[in-house]
């Protein structure tokens, strides 16, 4: 299940993902090169290879999802190191406010100054 969060704008609702679909994205994030390619080339496709229930064109239908753009995505053993961190982060309702934390040299710094 997906949820949408309200915001201050009517129209503007944002996707909250599911705590099983943060995991698996966190764990394939740190362990499979295809996934991170899928990612960072299409964020729908891989947000429901990881399990969302939404497909695809729901997704892109329902957000944006800016909050998971990256430039060039953090090494592996960096999100893995930063896991639960992440996890918590994305949990929250402020995680969909701020993007690129998956970002190469970003992902620590931007969770220690929330």
């Amino acid at each position: 299940m997906v949820f949408t969060m309200r915001t201050q704008v009517p129209g503007t609702e944002k996707l909250h993902l599911p705590t099983d679909v943060i995991d698996r994205l966190l764990d394939l994030l740190s362990t499979d090169d295809h996934f991170r390619r899928l990612f960072t080339e299409n964020r729908h496709a891989a947000l429901t290879q990881a399990g969302c229930s939404l497909t695809e064109e729901q997704l892109r239908a329902a957000s944006p999802l800016h909050c998971l753009t990256v430039e060039r995505l953090a090494d592996k053993e960096t999100i893995a190191a930063a896991h639960a961190e992440l996890r918590t982060h994305l949990m929250a309702d402020a995680a969909y406010n701020n993007p690129h934390l998956l970002d190469v040299g970003t992902t620590h710094a931007a969770l220690r100054s929330n």
